[in-house]
């Protein structure tokens, strides 16, 4: 680590990029060696600035977690921007960081790239099988082009310059740091406010909109971290044992599926909410089961540290003291 001169997280301020920012700080890292970008800085859509301070700088290792995030649906009635915000800020950086001579770089892809996928676990090679729906569909083509650019240019000029440009496909994440605003919060974060205002309100149920059954994993977001700074600094060798053609990329989950009900019943434990959680038996459909094989990423020896009720406790502390910073803002 310490021959590492200069680091960039790409991405939004998300919870995904400040873990990342932890880990590697907790590693030896200081601050003057970590490079972050704001919208209010630059944007990683303008391509000038992008190759700009990558010739100047040009970072040892990037680690690229660039969205749009947020929920998919938001964004119907603007497809095709949609759809060109999300292939330009992955595909640019990349494309920039080769040219301007990074050695490492690794691509944070979302989940979303198997949307339809029917069968569970998704291994890696189960992608071939993916059917994003209409929703989907714009960030699974980006995300899907991220990961083949990162593979076609470690193929193409591995040997020859020394590049090392990897993929990871992560599911579903939470912790500190997600934003609360409505059109862009995660799905557990929502959930989480939810009850908390039915605590705050004292009222006797929380209605949760789903029948409970549904099936997910979730990844504590240092957990991730660790996963991701891991992955990069893997030997090629090992990496090559881990991935070929079919699948280019590694996935990385908790490996522990929880149901919707499951889910709201553990973060009513750490809000501290006791009235009654009641399903819709009503709504047939909310969403396909989702979570991901992570036995290749496991053989590395890394295995996720942090239980649930855990992570859902540092997030809850991280939603109130954001809520109280807004309340003293305004």
């Amino acid at each position: 680590m310490n021959a590492i001169r200069k680091v960039f997280v790409a991405g939004p301020a998300s919870a995904a990029r400040q873990a990342i920012v932890r880990r590697l700080m907790a590693s030896g890292f200081v601050a003057d060696q970590i490079d972050t970008w704001d919208e209010s800085d630059h944007s990683l859509y303008d391509q000038a600035a992008v190759r700009s301070y990558l010739r100047d700088s040009t970072p040892d290792h990037i680690y690229v977690a660039v969205g749009p995030w947020g929920n998919p649906s938001d964004n119907s009635s603007r497809r095709g921007t949609y759809m060109g915000d999300a292939l330009l800020g992955p595909v640019q950086l990349i494309h920039e960081a080769m040219y301007a001579g990074v050695r490492k770089l690794l691509f944070i892809a979302s989940h979303q790239v198997y949307g339809g996928c029917p069968v569970l676990p998704m291994a890696e090679e189960d992608l071939a099988f993916a059917r994003p729906d209409r929703a989907r569909e714009p960030l699974a083509i980006a995300h899907m082009a991220g990961i083949r650019l990162c593979e076609a240019y470690t193929h193409e000029f591995g040997e020859l310059l020394g590049l090392t440009y990897r993929s990871v496909v992560v599911g579903n994440l939470y912790g500190p740091g997600d934003d609360l605003q409505p059109s862009t919060a995660g799905e557990l974060l929502t959930l989480m406010r939810h009850i908390h205002q039915a605590k705050t309100f004292k009222l006797s149920s929380v209605n949760l909109r789903c029948n409970g059954f549904r099936r997910a994993d979730w990844l504590y977001v240092d957990d991730m971290a660790e996963a991701c700074i891991g992955l990069l600094d893997l030997p090629d060798r090992s990496y090559r044992l881990l991935t070929d053609e079919r699948r280019p990329h590694v996935n990385l989950g908790s490996g522990r599926a929880s149901t919707t009900l499951e889910l709201a019943q553990a973060v009513a434990k750490v809000v501290g909410y006791r009235g009654c959680l009641n399903v819709d038996g009503d709504v047939a459909d909310e969403g396909a089961d989702f979570y991901l094989d992570t036995h290749r990423m496991r053989s590395t020896g890394w295995a996720p540290q942090i239980e649930l009720e855990t992570g859902l406790a540092h997030m809850y502390r991280d939603y109130r003291q954001q809520e109280q910073r807004l309340a003293a803002a305004s």
